[in-house]
């Protein structure tokens, strides 16, 4: 695994921040944690005199420690606690909940029949879902990947299907047809266990696969035959619940698709079925009260909207629309921010309008191991402790069938004047006057965590990872839904005014058919990079160099009208941004779009090895949001593709 045996050699990155850092007239200057500290608490303290708690905010990807940044940001009065979730899951996650309940899992090694849809494993962080692909194909399952690009996912598949970007929802809807149609569905189930099917066969009946064929470039016997197989193994047979790609954050029809491909799956029967969807064991940490009392809370909502009729209703409120932080700024709504463990200069779309917002604020404050693109602008930067040098609080991990708790414990001494993450959080707290509600250890908060699961602290510190609760068991039981069924159709969604039935939904923007010049930017990410926080790591660029993996895919047919030959500089615009990079001609990509492996485009020359290797999306894509959940729609972005 490329990324993990390189990236633990970041420890000894030039590039690592030393001490903490304070930006004045442009430069940096080395401070002291004390003095950090008092600066930046004394200017907190006036900014909430001057704009009130909700003027603050905190913005990290999800880690264990983001249960003490949301404490903090509580005991400040603030609403404004934000995860990556708007760029990344948050469509998905809204389908699923509206649908079953939960987000549930894929029993992929038990599985006679997988579908993927805009997912690709073997690309992703989560390698263990590839070791179970591969399991399931040795006992003789089909795979079939559905992906605008053959991915990597897609060399394990018996089958790729090539759809048009942006059109997955149109292919869903005509498997869904073909099932009812031919009452290939669990009929038992679905009287059992679901509500709305009527309504659904009402609505399916506009979308036959002839209908569908037109739109997604996928033909209609295709699709036909295709959802006779998958029905046929019902109910071991699963369309992968999905993460990022075609259903996360990339369309604007990227909920309706997610919901569509929920539906699908409870069709099959498969919901809680062995080599089907399941639901994860869960294991709740435990509080840290009475001993230790939580805040109050904020009394005001999130000015994104998230949760709120007649803005996002189906925004996810505890991820927030961490996107919206720029034009919350650039109001003058948001005045100090804390970004941890995140860089949304660089992983948020239309970096120019980031950085405007980001400017504005009175107070920003990085917490981060380099000077990454977030962290150049920032009036304070803390050096995080890389991961090999902290303790942390612990963790729990339920996406499987038996629950498990996790910690994360120093391998080695601090090289250097950093801090973890938790002590970060405490001493601002007590720095702020909010320290009483931080009267604690991290051993003495891990074990009051633990406390209700049974795990003791030294156990987990023995072994690093413990399993918890009870193990899975098979069958279906009443669901987090109002009617604790399946909601193929959902009252909630049309009284929020969403259809109860997903309905065709073009995607926002398409590429001009009578222009050559005109193509659709998509993106995907590499088995050797995570996100842009490996792109600095030698090892790991070396790799990208040595393979020629920093370019942009184009179809050949496509490619050669527009006189680009293999290796040929290419330069891309769209309405926000343009660039120049070198292509790949292939055969393996749907001719109306051009592919960008993500991670690229690192623009902080404090970032020696990556700056200015190769182009990001992000730099191409307006500042959208989907009109229900409030996601950055990545994909619905043109560019124009000439010649450089």
């Amino acid at each position: 695994w490329p990324r993990g045996h390189g990236y633990l050699h970041d420890l000894y990155n030039p590039n690592r921040i030393r001490p903490p850092l304070k930006r004045v007239e442009g430069k940096f200057q080395p401070i002291s944690w004390e003095q950090a500290y008092k600066e930046i608490s004394q200017k907190i303290n006036l900014i909430l005199l001057e704009g009130g708690p909700e003027s603050i905010f905190w913005v990290n990807y999800p880690q264990p420690n983001q249960a003490y940044a949301l404490r903090l940001m509580h005991s400040l009065g603030s609403p404004h606690y934000f995860t990556h979730g708007s760029t990344c899951f948050t469509a998905r996650n809204a389908a699923w909940n509206f649908t079953v309940g939960k987000l549930p899992s894929n029993d992929l090694a038990n599985s006679r029949y997988i579908m993927a849809i805009g997912r690709n494993p073997a690309g992703g962080i989560d390698l263990g879902q590839v070791k179970d692909i591969v399991k399931a194909k040795e006992r003789g399952a089909k795979v079939v990947v559905v992906d605008p690009r053959h991915n990597e996912t897609a060399i394990l598949a018996d089958e790729w299907l090539p759809v048009k970007p942006g059109t997955d929802l149109a292919l869903l809807l005509a498997m869904i047809n073909v099932m009812v149609d031919e009452k290939l569905y669990d009929k038992e189930f679905v009287a059992k266990n679901t509500v709305g099917f009527a309504q659904l066969e009402d609505e399916i009946i506009n979308y036959p696969p002839q209908w569908a064929e037109k739109i997604c470039d996928i033909p209609a016997k295709t699709i036909i035959r295709i959802t006779r197989e998958l029905a046929g193994q019902k109910p071991h047979a699963l369309i992968h619940r999905g993460y990022h790609g075609a259903i996360g954050a990339q369309y604007l029809n990227s909920f309706q698709t997610a919901r569509a491909l929920a539906i699908a799956n409870a069709l099959l029967g498969n919901i809680n079925r062995k080599g089907g969807i399941y639901f994860p064991q869960s294991a709740e940490l435990g509080e840290l009260q009475p001993a230790h009392p939580a805040p109050e809370g904020p009394s005001s909502p999130k000015a994104d909207g998230t949760g709120t009729p007649g803005r996002y209703p189906l925004g996810s409120y505890g991820d927030g629309i961490s996107h919206a932080i720029p034009e919350l700024a650039l109001r003058g709504v948001l005045k100090c921010g804390f970004v941890y463990h995140h860089n949304p200069l660089r992983t948020n779309p239309n970096p120019k309008r980031v950085i405007a917002g980001y400017k504005k604020l009175e107070l920003l404050v990085v917490i981060d191991p380099v000077l990454s693109e977030t962290a150049s602008i920032a009036h304070y930067v803390l050096p995080a402790s890389f991961y090999l040098e902290t303790d942390e609080a612990v963790d729990t991990k339920h996406y499987g069938k038996r629950a498990q708790v996790t910690i994360q414990q120093k391998a080695v001494e601090p090289l250097f004047d950093s801090r973890s993450g938790f002590q970060i959080i405490v001493d601002l707290a007590r720095c702020l006057g909010v320290g009483r509600y931080f009267n604690f250890t991290l051993d003495e908060a891990n074990e009051l965590r633990l406390k209700p699961l049974g795990a003791a602290l030294k156990d987990l510190k023995a072994k690093g990872v413990l399993p918890v609760g009870t193990p899975w068991k098979e069958g279906f039981a009443k669901l987090g839904t109002p009617s604790g069924k399946v909601e193929i159709a959902s009252a909630v969604l049309e009284n929020l005014g969403y259809p109860a039935i997903p309905r065709w939904e073009a995607p926002l923007v398409s590429p001009d058919d009578k222009d050559p010049h005109s193509f659709r930017l998509i993106h995907g990410k590499q088995a050797i990079h995570t996100h842009a926080m490996t792109a600095n790591q030698p090892y790991l660029m070396a790799i990208s160099r040595r393979y020629d993996m920093i370019r942009l895919l184009i179809n050949r047919k496509r490619a050669e009208k527009i006189g680009l030959k293999d290796g040929d500089v290419a330069e891309l615009k769209s309405l926000v941004g343009e660039g120049k990079i070198r292509v790949k001609l292939t055969e393996g990509l749907h001719p109306s779009c051009v592919w960008l492996p993500s991670g690229y485009g690192i623009f902080s020359k404090y970032l020696t090895t990556a700056y200015d290797q190769g182009l990001s999306y992000n730099d191409f894509l307006p500042t959208l949001f989907d009109p229900a959940v409030g996601h950055a729609m990545s994909s619905e972005v043109i560019v124009q593709v000439t010649k450089a």
